[in-house]
């Protein structure tokens, strides 16, 4: 999730003819410095929202303004949930760290009298706590995934649970899997609470556009989702319209820090 990939990251980000996921690219300039900081290989759900703009703004940083999705299966939306189950991470070290799974909410923005789009982190909930961007609470997590594979359309069910910091998640899907889009893009991510920090991401992914208005894909059998607590209160208000669904099975990527 683009492109957002999102979390760390759009979950961040998923585009069909445009970029994959709801991660919104980012040219790099070619004199950019950069420290790595990190790669991993995870499975990726997300889900794109149109939300009350209002409730939206009370989290946007001071110099920069909300935006929608532009391109894509999440056109018109204006947050993005990804839920990430890390298969395994390396570390600037090159030694393999503990996975986590976890769970982000972002929205697009640009800097005032900018164009461009990126995406902002501002609430997550994770095992392994704030997180670089520093928005994750604290969570405890349950995840479980089937796959039922036969001479009819593979089955995937899907439940995810993190609770903590006063904030509980939980998100219950079943869909058809489809074909797979690959992609090979970059992406750069924000923080909301310190919105002079950011990563870049070059990933691959392998996207599935469950369901989509743009594209009249709707291979989503049943879903679910409740955000309660703190800041999801006020965005999960009843009022929010399901946009897009986009699974991941495949997604890997290499972080690096700007350092200038």
């Amino acid at each position: 999730m683009f492109k957002f990939h999102h979390l760390d990251a759009v979950l961040l980000i998923v585009a069909l003819a445009a970029p994959m996921m709801t991660m919104l690219p980012m040219p790099l300039p070619a004199d950019a410095t950069e420290t790595f900081s990190g790669s991993n290989t995870d499975v990726r759900t997300i889900l794109a929202y149109q939300v009350s703009d209002a409730a939206l703004r009370k989290f946007v940083p001071e110099g920069w303004e909300l935006s929608t999705f532009k391109e894509g299966p999440s056109a018109g939306a204006n947050l993005q949930v990804e839920f990430v189950d890390q298969l395994f991470a390396v570390g600037t070290d090159g030694k393999v760290g503990a996975p986590y799974r976890y769970v982000l909410f972002g929205f697009p923005v640009h800097r005032k009298g900018s164009d461009q789009d990126v995406l902002m982190l501002f609430d997550g909930l994770s095992r392994g706590g704030a997180g670089p961007y520093g928005i994750a609470e604290q969570a405890t997590d349950n995840v479980s995934r089937s796959v039922q594979y036969s001479s009819a359309p593979t089955i995937v069910k899907e439940t995810w649970t993190f609770e903590g910091g006063g904030e509980m998640v939980s998100l219950e899907t079943e869909f058809e899997r489809g074909p797979l889009h690959t992609e090979k893009a970059d992406s750069r991510v924000y923080s909301q609470l310190k919105p002079s920090f950011s990563r870049i991401y070059r990933y691959n992914e392998a996207a599935d556009v469950v369901q989509a208005a743009v594209s009249k894909s709707d291979r989503l059998h049943s879903y679910s989702l409740k955000a309660t607590g703190g800041k999801l209160t006020t965005v999960f208000d009843g009022s929010e319209n399901l946009i897009s669904v986009t699974s991941l099975p495949v997604y890997s990527r290499d972080i690096f820090v700007p350092t200038s």
